[in-house]
Protein backbone atom coordinates (compact mmCIF):
# COMPACT_ATOMS: atom_id res chain seq x y z
CA UNK A 1 0.00 0.00 0.00
CA UNK A 2 1.42 3.36 -1.12
CA UNK A 3 1.70 5.77 1.91
CA UNK A 4 1.01 9.46 1.80
CA UNK A 5 3.80 11.73 2.38
CA UNK A 6 3.32 12.50 5.98
CA UNK A 7 3.21 8.63 7.25
CA UNK A 8 6.65 7.78 4.52
CA UNK A 9 7.72 10.77 6.81
CA UNK A 10 6.91 9.35 9.81
CA UNK A 11 7.77 5.58 9.28
CA UNK A 12 11.23 6.73 7.68
CA UNK A 13 12.57 8.73 11.05
CA UNK A 14 11.25 5.39 12.64
CA UNK A 15 13.33 3.23 10.66
CA UNK A 16 16.38 5.23 11.38
CA UNK A 17 15.64 4.50 15.02
CA UNK A 18 15.52 1.28 14.69
CA UNK A 19 18.52 0.91 12.49
CA UNK A 20 20.56 2.47 15.05
CA UNK A 21 18.81 0.57 17.81
CA UNK A 22 19.36 -2.79 16.10
CA UNK A 23 15.50 -3.22 15.62
CA UNK A 24 13.34 -4.83 13.02
CA UNK A 25 11.41 -2.20 11.74
CA UNK A 26 8.09 -4.70 11.29
CA UNK A 27 8.36 -5.93 14.83
CA UNK A 28 9.27 -2.62 16.70
CA UNK A 29 5.84 -1.35 14.77
CA UNK A 30 4.09 -3.52 16.77
CA UNK A 31 5.66 -2.93 20.06
CA UNK A 32 3.51 -0.11 21.73
CA UNK A 33 6.92 0.41 23.95
CA UNK A 34 8.99 0.59 21.52
CA UNK A 35 6.93 3.51 19.75
CA UNK A 36 7.31 5.44 23.14
CA UNK A 37 10.62 4.82 23.10
CA UNK A 38 11.10 6.57 19.41
CA UNK A 39 9.08 9.38 20.37
CA UNK A 40 10.84 9.88 23.82
CA UNK A 41 14.62 9.55 22.60
CA UNK A 42 14.15 10.59 18.61
CA UNK A 43 11.61 13.12 18.90
CA UNK A 44 12.16 14.89 22.44
CA UNK A 45 12.20 18.86 20.19
CA UNK A 46 8.54 17.73 19.38
CA UNK A 47 5.84 19.78 20.04
CA UNK A 48 3.13 18.11 21.63
CA UNK A 49 0.80 18.16 18.56
CA UNK A 50 3.54 17.12 16.60
CA UNK A 51 3.86 14.20 18.97
CA UNK A 52 0.89 12.88 19.08
CA UNK A 53 0.31 12.83 15.30
CA UNK A 54 3.22 10.54 15.37
CA UNK A 55 2.25 8.62 17.65
CA UNK A 56 -1.19 7.45 15.72
CA UNK A 57 0.67 7.28 12.48
CA UNK A 58 2.89 4.67 14.23
CA UNK A 59 -0.17 2.95 15.68
CA UNK A 60 -1.76 2.92 13.15
CA UNK A 61 0.85 1.48 10.77
CA UNK A 62 1.64 -1.82 13.38
CA UNK A 63 -1.40 -1.79 15.10
CA UNK A 64 0.52 -1.21 18.27
CA UNK A 65 -2.04 -1.07 21.34
CA UNK A 66 -2.41 1.99 23.60
CA UNK A 67 0.29 2.24 26.27
CA UNK A 68 1.01 4.73 28.87
CA UNK A 69 3.13 7.43 27.46
CA UNK A 70 5.65 7.70 30.09
CA UNK A 71 8.62 6.20 28.80
CA UNK A 72 9.50 3.76 31.63
CA UNK A 73 12.71 3.47 33.05
CA UNK A 74 12.57 -0.51 32.66
CA UNK A 75 13.05 -0.36 28.89
CA UNK A 76 16.42 0.21 29.01
CA UNK A 77 17.93 -1.85 26.74
CA UNK A 78 19.35 -4.84 28.28
CA UNK A 79 23.71 -5.28 28.10
CA UNK A 80 25.10 -6.97 26.25
CA UNK A 81 26.97 -10.64 27.45
CA UNK A 82 30.29 -11.78 27.06
CA UNK A 83 28.95 -14.11 24.59
CA UNK A 84 26.98 -11.76 22.38
CA UNK A 85 30.25 -9.25 22.85
CA UNK A 86 32.09 -11.94 21.48
CA UNK A 87 29.91 -12.58 18.46
CA UNK A 88 29.85 -8.80 17.30
CA UNK A 89 33.47 -8.65 17.36
CA UNK A 90 34.10 -11.88 15.41
CA UNK A 91 31.32 -10.60 12.85
CA UNK A 92 33.02 -7.00 12.68
CA UNK A 93 36.41 -8.37 11.61
CA UNK A 94 34.59 -10.61 9.48
CA UNK A 95 33.28 -7.53 7.10
CA UNK A 96 34.43 -7.59 3.15
CA UNK A 97 36.57 -4.66 2.98
CA UNK A 98 39.41 -3.13 5.64
CA UNK A 99 37.09 -0.09 5.93
CA UNK A 100 34.27 -1.44 6.67
CA UNK A 101 36.47 -3.70 9.27
CA UNK A 102 37.61 -0.42 10.82
CA UNK A 103 34.14 1.39 10.57
CA UNK A 104 32.44 -1.68 12.58
CA UNK A 105 35.30 -2.09 14.96
CA UNK A 106 35.78 1.47 16.16
CA UNK A 107 31.88 1.28 16.44
CA UNK A 108 32.02 -1.43 19.09
CA UNK A 109 35.18 -0.12 20.60
CA UNK A 110 33.59 3.36 21.14
CA UNK A 111 30.20 2.61 21.86
CA UNK A 112 31.29 -0.38 24.74
CA UNK A 113 34.58 0.58 26.14
CA UNK A 114 33.57 4.57 26.35
CA UNK A 115 29.69 4.31 26.42
CA UNK A 116 29.95 6.93 23.35
CA UNK A 117 26.49 8.13 21.73
CA UNK A 118 26.49 7.50 18.17
CA UNK A 119 26.82 11.65 17.01
CA UNK A 120 29.73 11.48 19.79
CA UNK A 121 31.23 8.30 17.28
CA UNK A 122 31.07 10.60 14.38
CA UNK A 123 32.93 12.91 15.78
CA UNK A 124 35.68 11.35 17.36
CA UNK A 125 39.28 12.48 15.99
CA UNK A 126 42.84 10.49 16.23
CA UNK A 127 43.76 13.35 18.55
CA UNK A 128 40.93 12.38 21.23
CA UNK A 129 42.30 9.20 21.89
CA UNK A 130 44.84 9.82 24.64
CA UNK A 131 47.52 7.71 26.07
CA UNK A 132 49.58 8.10 28.91
CA UNK A 133 51.61 5.83 31.51
CA UNK A 134 50.00 2.88 30.25
CA UNK A 135 46.02 4.32 30.13
CA UNK A 136 43.52 4.93 26.83
CA UNK A 137 41.48 7.78 27.54
CA UNK A 138 38.83 8.86 24.82
CA UNK A 139 38.43 12.83 24.90
CA UNK A 140 34.55 13.22 24.17
CA UNK A 141 34.05 17.16 22.44
CA UNK A 142 31.04 18.26 23.80
CA UNK A 143 29.83 21.36 26.57
CA UNK A 144 30.95 20.23 28.60
CA UNK A 145 33.69 18.03 27.01
CA UNK A 146 34.67 14.61 29.28
CA UNK A 147 37.46 12.65 29.63
CA UNK A 148 36.43 8.35 29.56
CA UNK A 149 38.96 5.60 30.25
CA UNK A 150 38.77 2.95 27.89
CA UNK A 151 40.25 -0.89 28.77
CA UNK A 152 40.68 -3.89 27.48
CA UNK A 153 39.97 -4.98 23.56
CA UNK A 154 38.30 -1.56 23.14
CA UNK A 155 41.46 0.45 24.12
CA UNK A 156 43.57 -1.52 21.66
CA UNK A 157 41.40 -1.13 19.26
CA UNK A 158 40.65 2.49 19.36
CA UNK A 159 44.84 3.07 19.61
CA UNK A 160 45.44 1.41 16.63
CA UNK A 161 43.39 3.04 14.35
CA UNK A 162 44.64 6.58 15.73
CA UNK A 163 47.51 5.86 14.61
CA UNK A 164 46.57 5.15 10.85
CA UNK A 165 44.09 8.03 10.73
CA UNK A 166 45.09 11.34 10.78
CA UNK A 167 41.35 12.60 11.56
CA UNK A 168 37.85 10.86 12.11
CA UNK A 169 38.14 7.57 13.31
CA UNK A 170 35.08 6.48 11.73
CA UNK A 171 33.68 6.73 7.95
CA UNK A 172 36.72 9.15 7.64
CA UNK A 173 35.71 10.17 4.13
CA UNK A 174 31.93 11.11 5.15
CA UNK A 175 31.65 14.53 4.53
CA UNK A 176 28.57 14.90 6.52
CA UNK A 177 28.46 13.73 10.11
CA UNK A 178 25.52 14.59 11.73
CA UNK A 179 23.20 12.16 10.60
CA UNK A 180 21.81 9.44 12.09
CA UNK A 181 22.46 6.82 9.12
CA UNK A 182 26.29 7.60 8.95
CA UNK A 183 26.20 5.07 12.29
CA UNK A 184 23.25 3.14 11.57
CA UNK A 185 24.03 1.72 8.04
CA UNK A 186 27.55 0.01 9.63
CA UNK A 187 25.04 -0.75 12.80
CA UNK A 188 22.30 -2.57 9.97
CA UNK A 189 25.17 -4.28 7.99
CA UNK A 190 26.56 -6.34 11.01
CA UNK A 191 22.75 -7.02 11.68
CA UNK A 192 22.80 -11.50 10.18
CA UNK A 193 20.27 -14.22 10.78
CA UNK A 194 17.34 -12.30 12.71
CA UNK A 195 18.37 -15.06 15.88
CA UNK A 196 21.88 -13.40 15.90
CA UNK A 197 22.45 -10.73 18.08
CA UNK A 198 22.19 -7.12 16.24
CA UNK A 199 24.72 -3.93 17.06
CA UNK A 200 22.53 -1.65 18.67
CA UNK A 201 24.00 1.36 20.27
CA UNK A 202 21.61 1.12 22.97
CA UNK A 203 22.74 -1.65 24.15
CA UNK A 204 26.44 -0.62 23.63
CA UNK A 205 25.87 1.88 26.07
CA UNK A 206 24.17 -0.25 28.65
CA UNK A 207 27.09 -2.43 28.51
CA UNK A 208 29.20 0.48 29.00
CA UNK A 209 26.98 1.94 32.06
CA UNK A 210 25.96 -1.64 33.64
CA UNK A 211 29.78 -2.72 33.93
CA UNK A 212 30.52 0.51 35.61
CA UNK A 213 27.25 0.17 38.15
CA UNK A 214 28.79 -3.42 38.76
CA UNK A 215 31.88 -2.67 39.68
CA UNK A 216 30.59 -0.09 41.99
CA UNK A 217 32.13 2.95 40.46
CA UNK A 218 31.08 6.32 42.26
CA UNK A 219 27.73 7.68 40.49
CA UNK A 220 28.75 11.23 40.00
CA UNK A 221 31.68 9.82 38.40
CA UNK A 222 29.88 7.49 36.25
CA UNK A 223 27.32 10.40 35.41
CA UNK A 224 30.07 12.79 34.33
CA UNK A 225 31.73 9.60 32.20
CA UNK A 226 28.44 8.98 30.33
CA UNK A 227 27.90 12.47 30.33
CA UNK A 228 24.69 12.58 32.36
CA UNK A 229 23.18 15.89 34.01
CA UNK A 230 21.50 13.56 37.19
CA UNK A 231 22.18 10.33 39.03
CA UNK A 232 18.20 9.62 38.36
CA UNK A 233 19.20 8.65 34.75
CA UNK A 234 21.22 6.12 36.05
CA UNK A 235 17.79 3.87 37.02
CA UNK A 236 16.95 2.48 34.02
CA UNK A 237 20.30 0.63 33.36
CA UNK A 238 20.45 0.16 37.27
CA UNK A 239 17.58 -2.72 36.74
CA UNK A 240 20.05 -5.18 34.63
CA UNK A 241 22.23 -4.99 37.86
CA UNK A 242 21.19 -6.57 41.61
CA UNK A 243 24.08 -4.57 43.43
CA UNK A 244 23.18 -1.42 42.07
CA UNK A 245 20.38 1.02 43.55
CA UNK A 246 17.46 0.04 42.39
CA UNK A 247 15.19 3.60 42.21
CA UNK A 248 16.09 6.99 42.03
CA UNK A 249 15.80 7.89 45.76
CA UNK A 250 18.44 5.19 46.47
CA UNK A 251 20.58 6.22 43.60
CA UNK A 252 20.36 9.75 44.79
CA UNK A 253 21.12 8.93 48.86
CA UNK A 254 24.12 6.65 47.34
CA UNK A 255 25.51 9.60 45.31
CA UNK A 256 25.55 11.82 48.05
CA UNK A 257 27.55 9.25 50.52
CA UNK A 258 30.72 9.11 48.11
Amino acid sequence: MALGQRDASVLRRFEEFCALEGLRVDRALADAHVVEAFLTISCSTLCAHSLGTYRSTLRRLGGAPRTPRAFSASLAPAPYSERDLAALWSRARSQASAARIANATVLLAAMVGAGLRPREVAHLRAPDVLRSRGRVRVRVRGNPSRLVPVEGRGASVLVALAEEQRDYLFRPNALVRDTKNLVGEIAASLAGDPDEVVLSSGRCRSTFLCAHLASDTALRELCALAGLGEVESLARYARHVASAPQTKAELRARARRR
